[in-house]
C-alpha cells in the first residue's frame, strides 16, 4: 500500500531522521520525521495529472485517527440508510477485524 519515495539519514548516527511515503494509488503522499510529526497531502486523479486537494499537519497520529473514527461513528449514527455512512454487516466485521486482529462473534 505504501512506497517510500526517500529515506532521510541522519548525519551523527544513520538513523532515519525522516521519510517519504506515497500510496500505491497516489492519492496521499506523507512526509513522516522521527518525532512523529508529520505533513500529509490528499490529491484527486484528473484526465490530466493529479491535483493537490488538500494538506494537513500532525504530531499526533493515533490521536488524530481515534478522533476521526469517533466522527465517523457520529456521522453513522445520525446519517445511517441511504448515505454514505451506511454500513452492511460484513462490512462491520471487516472493519473490527482490521481494528483488533480479531472477528467478534
Amino acid at each position: 500500500m505504501w512506497t517510500i519515495k526517500a529515506r532521510h539519514v541522519r548525519d551523527v548516527d544513520g538513523g532515519t531522521a525522516a521519510l517519504e511515503l506515497q500510496t500505491d494509488d497516489r492519492l496521499l503522499d506523507v512526509n513522516v520525521r522521527w518525532d512523529g510529526c508529520m505533513e500529509i497531502h490528499m490529491y484527486s486523479r484528473t484526465e490530466e495529472n493529479r491535483e493537490l486537494k488538500d494538506m494537513f499537519h500532525t504530531c499526533d497520529l493515533k490521536a488524530l485517527i481515534e478522533t476521526l473514527t469517533s466522527l465517523d461513528g457520529v456521522c453513522q449514527d445520525y446519517f445511517r440508510e441511504g448515505t454514505y455512512w451506511e454500513r452492511d454487516p460484513e462490512e462491520e466485521l471487516q472493519s473490527h477485524k482490521l481494528e483488533t486482529g480479531f472477528v467478534y462473534r
